[in-house]
């Protein structure tokens, strides 16, 4: 993990370096972005061209985008135990449903996190069996009052698919043309700074004897 000030924060956080922000002393805040991806299908989770009805656990993408070149893989995407999860989203850009109504949810972090079971986050398809484009957000719950969802382990993310999905573009950008395709997941959360260390404390440096002290 790397964590950053206020001042320094001028672009999305790097969920791959498991970068935080501490926007008010002694907390520090996380936004991690997960996948799902159906095209380019590197992972291999379709068959014959469909991602069938099922649970599956997403990755945290590696910033190596060309497949024959990716030094560093995809993560697993966990939340670290002792964390606070305060909201979290779901989006399914170029990802198409097999009916009006299929639904695709963030499987439950448990009864801390918002999205409890029984109001987990969903995403339902429309009529033209395309999911919205701005996706669905939990509701936010209050900052730095949370409890964690675990202080045990680490919790996977998974989403829960209700229906056959396949990749394809709205509006289409051709036969071929069916990436990106993706179920994205948002999950924001924070967790308790570390106590301060010497650098935070102005401590002088050290003389030896005979020295004075100026």
């Amino acid at each position: 993990m790397s964590v950053i000030f206020p001042g320094n924060y001028v672009a999305h956080l790097n969920a791959y370096r498991e970068q935080g922000v501490e926007a008010l002393p002694g907390v520090e805040f996380y936004r991690i972005v997960g996948a799902l991806v159906l095209d380019p299908d590197n992972a291999g989770v379709l068959s014959g061209g469909v991602l069938a009805a099922g649970t599956y656990n997403l990755k945290v993408l590696s910033p190596d985008l060309r497949q024959d070149d990716k030094p560093r893989v995809d993560k697993a995407f966990v939340i670290p135990k002792d964390s606070v999860v305060y909201r979290t989203a779901l989006n399914a850009p170029g990802v198409k449903a097999t009916a009006s109504g299929n639904t695709v949810k963030i499987v439950a972090l448990g009864s801390n996190a918002p999205g409890d079971t029984g109001s987990e986050v969903t995403l339902t398809a429309a009529a033209d069996k395309f999911f919205p484009a701005d996706g669905a957000a939990s509701a936010m719950l209050g900052i730095v009052n949370g409890t964690a969802i675990s202080t045990s382990a680490d919790t996977a993310v998974q989403v829960i698919t209700s229906a056959n999905f396949t990749a394809e573009q709205n509006p289409s950008a051709g036969a071929d043309r069916k990436s990106p395709s993706a179920i994205l997941v948002e999950i924001c959360y924070y967790r308790p700074a570390p106590a301060p260390d010497a650098s935070d404390a102005h401590i002088p440096y050290g003389i030896e004897a005979g020295q004075g002290t100026w």
